[in-house]
């Protein structure tokens, strides 16, 4: 072997322990790195002709375990989507507080229900009519702010998701890059330093949407989902999703594009995990569903006072009933069946005159004489009405609202007449599910900005009322966010048999799919077909209001999710009664067998505040999901029922995002056993490296005086 071979096998093993030592100086600078991969320094035999010649340096490679690597990023998808539920849930059980606590709505509704069961006791006083309204004044607001609270939350949570699409995006984008840079970097040496940057932004990655990485033989990753939908390789695909903020009816989908395609795909369908999968459950699902609930609580509370105090009564009588907007004209038929009376009775509670209409045979008669007939019409009915009440008072129906007003006391210094209203025991009147004064809301005891009752008592027969021409958008959801149809359906001339003909419509509407009915009491609803039961209905574009009312289509049937949770935020105590609590109706007036000059009315009845107390012994309809068959319960059941859900569904996800968590954990620790640094481990490998170094050195040295000692013989 000659001196020259001596040298090129003692300078290939200087050389080689050198980069071993640069690696292992790496691997333990970057000890404490989360997330950092070690690096292997590989080295074999040089071979030229059979012959060893020394060692060869490889490409410095990363101890990245693919399995433990899939694993961890599953884990960090669990976790992310769990932690993205947990905290919403939790702020909104907060809300409604501890069960057991005097601060908690359930104990605000049991303190309203005892205002009212004072009131039985002291009918007459004036402060337990306050301590009455005080009670129910702060159930309402507490009611009001939780609503508040989801919606507050449900918003927070969308802009999350535009913050995290924003994320995601630039990830793919650099992640994309970094594949562009490994492949020029591995053409010309050590690509382990942009590899690893990968790696960290695919972790990051992963704790928002699931993920898997596909390794390339070149060294490149292709990012998918784990339905397997391309996410970046050489390209980057880009997500797109705009925040839809407070008060929006809908909230936007998140779409996606790759390359250069324009085209929005749905992405939703295809994201199984991570924060932003958590973000639109709890959005969509969670906080959808307790939205929902709370609108039915206090669509459920309000109908059942109204109804009650609607036929409750009070001295002074009310000299001015200005009813709710009910959405209809006064084309409308009347609809009502039954019988009802119409009462003015002075400040002493006198009766000074009756109207009994019998809606059953068109006949009205004031003080037991015959005055004249219905009609079949809502605007007939009402100008009959006005001259039944003659010299007494006047009816008027504008812009979907009935009032009436007692005429002017004579003198002027007299105490005024006013109106109650009477139902008999058996036949009273009925236009849907509600009474007549109860259905124009005369005597309302809350008031809200929204129907809370959408039983409207119209016919497929009744004109729509609508614009002709103009659109209404709806669409259907599946349970993971993907649209399943959308529909721009146009409302035609005619009445609301048309306008649901045109819904169901197979072709333009959403008959393939379902179908919407009108019952005989008024009240529409969306019966999906078989197997499409769990496919969300979305109105994304009403029309309206009806005629000249302020309501549209999605608020008068309660076709709209959002008016059907905003009924939550918008009840609120008649102010005419926060004004005056003497108008807060505890007696109950009865004029049946009562003469003109007879006492319609007395102070000392407590019948009124004990049918209010008693609301909380009537079941009532509520609806668990929109579109869902009706459950009859008690308030207080009904409320605890809600309460009990959140607090089990915020118990579930906390208990998730622990088992998530503590999956990740194992699965980072596992993964650091195997791909982190070793100190131990390093310092041998250093400690190897430099005796080998100082062996090809003293190698080098010794051919080196060898040299010498020939040139010197020469």
């Amino acid at each position: 072997m000659s001196l020259n071979t001596i040298m090129h096998i003692a300078t290939s093993g200087l050389f080689t322990s050198q980069k071993g030592i640069r690696t292992v100086t790496q691997n333990v600078s970057n000890v404490n790195t989360p997330g950092y991969v070690r690096l292997q320094h590989n080295q074999y035999i040089r071979e030229i002709g059979g012959t060893g010649q020394g060692v060869e340096t490889g490409l410095v490679t990363r101890a990245a375990d693919r399995f433990l690597a899939a694993a961890a990023l599953a884990a960090s998808s669990s976790a992310g989507n769990a932690g993205g539920r947990s905290s919403y849930l939790e702020n909104v059980q907060a809300a409604f507080g501890d069960p057991t606590s005097s601060g908690s709505i359930f104990a605000s509704l049991n303190r309203t229900l005892k205002a009212f069961e004072t009131g039985v006791l002291n009918p007459g006083s004036t402060s337990a009519r306050r301590g009455a309204i005080s009670e129910l004044q702060n159930f309402l607001s507490r009611v009001s702010t939780i609503s508040q609270t989801v919606d507050a939350a449900r918003v927070d949570a969308d802009q999350r998701v535009s913050d995290q699409v924003q994320r995601v995006n630039k990830l793919l984008e650099d992640i994309a890059a970094a594949n562009s840079e490994i492949s020029r970097a591995i053409a010309v040496g050590d690509a382990t330093g942009i590899q690893q940057r990968q790696a960290d932004m695919i972790q990051e990655l992963s704790t928002y949407v699931d993920v898997k990485v596909i390794q390339r033989p070149e060294g490149t990753s292709e990012i998918r989902t784990s339905s397997g939908l391309l996410l970046a390789g050489h390209d980057a695909a880009k997500l797109s999703f705009t925040p839809s903020g407070t008060g929006s009816n809908i909230f936007d989908r998140i779409k996606i594009q790759y390359g250069s395609d324009p085209t929005l795909r749905e992405f939703e369908p295809d994201l199984q995990s991570g924060s932003l999968r958590g973000l639109l459950d709890v959005r969509d699902r969670d906080l959808g569903k307790i939205a929902h609930s709370l609108g039915e609580l206090a669509g459920g509370f309000t109908d059942a006072l109204n109804a009650v105090h609607n036929q409750n009564a009070t001295l002074p009588p009310l000299s001015s009933a200005k009813g709710a907007d009910t959405g209809l004209m006064s084309t409308d038929a009347l609809g009502f069946t039954g019988k009802t009376t119409i009462a003015v009775v002075n400040a002493d509670g006198l009766l000074v005159s009756k109207v009994e209409i019998d809606f059953d045979t068109g006949a009205i008669t004031v003080n037991g004489v015959p005055s004249g007939s219905t009609g079949t019409t809502i605007g007939s009915f009402v100008t009959a009405l006005n001259a039944a009440l003659g010299s007494n008072g006047t009816a008027t129906f504008i812009n979907g609202r009935l009032q009436l007003e007692a005429a002017p006391p004579v003198p002027a210094t007299s105490k005024p007449n006013g109106f109650v209203f009477d139902e008999p025991e058996t036949g009273g009147s009925k236009r849907g599910n509600r009474a007549f004064a109860h259905f124009f809301g005369l005597n309302d005891l809350v008031q809200s900005g929204n129907p809370v009752n959408y039983v409207t008592g119209l016919r497929a027969t009744d004109a729509h009322g609508f614009v002709a021409g103009s659109v209404i958008k709806m669409q259907l959801v599946s349970p993971n966010g993907g649209l399943t149809t959308q529909k721009s359906i146009t409302i035609p001339p005619g009445n609301i048999g048309d306008v649901m003909a045109a819904l169901n419509d197979p072709n333009t509407g959403l008959g393939l799919y379902g179908s919407f009915v009108l019952d005989n009491q008024g009240a529409m609803k969306w019966v999906p077909s078989p197997g499409q039961s769990e496919l969300r209905l979305e109105l994304t574009e009403d029309v309206g209001p009806r005629g000249t009312t302020s309501l549209s289509f999605g608020a008068l049937f309660g076709i709209s999710s959002k008016s059907r949770e905003l009924r939550a935020q918008s009840i609120a105590v008649n102010p005419a009664i926060v004004a005056d609590p003497n108008k807060l109706g505890f007696a109950r007036p009865d004029v049946t067998n009562v003469l003109v000059g007879g006492l319609a009315v007395g102070l000392a009845d407590s019948r009124g505040a004990q049918a209010l107390f008693d609301t909380s012994k009537t079941k009532l309809s509520f609806l668990e999901t929109p579109n869902g068959e009706p459950r009859f319960m008690t308030l207080a059941d009904f409320t605890s029922s809600v309460g009990g859900d959140i607090g089990r569904v915020a118990s579930q996800a906390k208990s998730d995002k622990e088992t998530a968590d503590s999956f990740k954990d194992e699965a980072d620790a596992r993964r650091a056993n195997v791909e982190g640094v070793n100190l131990d481990e390093e310092l041998v490998k250093l400690t190897t490296f430099q005796q080998a170094y100082s062996a090809a050195a003293r190698m080098i040295k010794a051919v080196d005086e060898m040299y010498d000692t020939l040139l010197q013989a020469v």
